[in-house]
């Protein structure tokens, strides 16, 4: 149950044909990461699919659901230790996902953060849009919501360093056509690259990824743009000219509050400690 990062090589690919891992990172949050694990479990596709809980060097949450695995059998947990220089970040977080592709045997590869959930059909939907038009790299749009599940429809975009900030940035977005105010939807608009797409929204190929992974490390100037992996990984395809397909349909339920847009939902003992700049 114990993964190795450095573990070469990875899983060989499944045989007869697609299937789908999906990979959820997971820390200090126990309860709220088997509201993930219930929305994987309640997807309707026709491949299998496989949930890998990677837990980020928390026994507490090994613990909490070693009680829970009947109820999930299509879910592997693996406990990943940290070593004692580090911390979390997108520099962590990178590395967790890459271990997660590694691990992998599916030909499709797909990230949940413990914090978000999808409608049933989202896979399906994201799958279909790949065969459709032989793409490697499908992404759905992202329906906002507070922690407590209503509807985000501040004029405000929620990832900027300041209120001023965050309310240029959408009205920016409304005159692009990205935001639509009265709407939580945060929508696809072809041939406009400086929203990137969020992690959970993919549905990427497992060969990509192993081509092109998860950029490991950050730079001050990230920090201060608030540059994430997900950022990096749309930046990077957006370069290589990969084709990328949306769906049309915001089947992602993001909840806002994770590190990237609050400290509300680190740790007590981390507040402070993340780590968005590589050391």
């Amino acid at each position: 149950m114990t993964a190795n990062e450095n573990a070469p090589g990875g899983a060989a690919p499944e045989e007869g044909g697609e299937s789908i891992t999906v990979v959820t990172l997971t820390r200090y949050r126990p309860v709220l990461v088997q509201r993930a694990m219930r929305s994987v479990r309640a997807q309707v596709t026709d491949v299998p699919v496989r949930h890998l809980v990677l837990i980020d060097d928390s026994e507490e949450t090994l613990t909490a659901l070693r009680e829970v695995t009947d109820a999930f059998p299509r879910c592997e947990i693996r406990y990943v230790p940290r070593e004692p220089h580090e911390k979390s970040g997108p520099g962590r977080s990178s590395r967790l996902r890459n271990l997660g592709v590694r691990l992998s045997g599916s030909s499709w590869i797909a990230f949940l953060d413990d914090d978000n959930e999808w409608t049933p059909d989202h896979l399906q939907s994201l799958l279909d849009q790949a065969r459709a038009h032989a793409a490697r790299a499908v992404y759905s749009e992202v329906g906002l919501h507070d922690k407590d599940g209503a509807p985000y429809l501040e004029p405000r975009w929620p990832w900027a360093n300041s209120v001023a900030e965050a309310e240029r940035m959408y009205a920016d977005y409304v005159a692009k056509g990205i935001c639509v105010p009265g709407s939580n939807v945060i929508k696809d608009r072809p041939g406009t690259f400086e929203v990137p797409v969020d992690t959970s929204a993919w549905l990427l190929a497992r060969e990509l990824l192993l081509d092109v992974p998860f950029e490991e490390e950050f730079s001050a100037a990230d920090a201060d743009g608030l540059v994430s992996e997900d950022d990096k990984l749309y930046y990077r395809l957006v370069q290589r000219a990969e084709p990328m397909v949306c769906t049309g349909r915001a089947t992602l339920r993001y909840y806002l509050g994770g590190y990237s847009n609050s400290g509300e939902t680190v740790a007590p003992e981390e507040r402070g400690a993340i780590a968005w700049a590589s050391e």
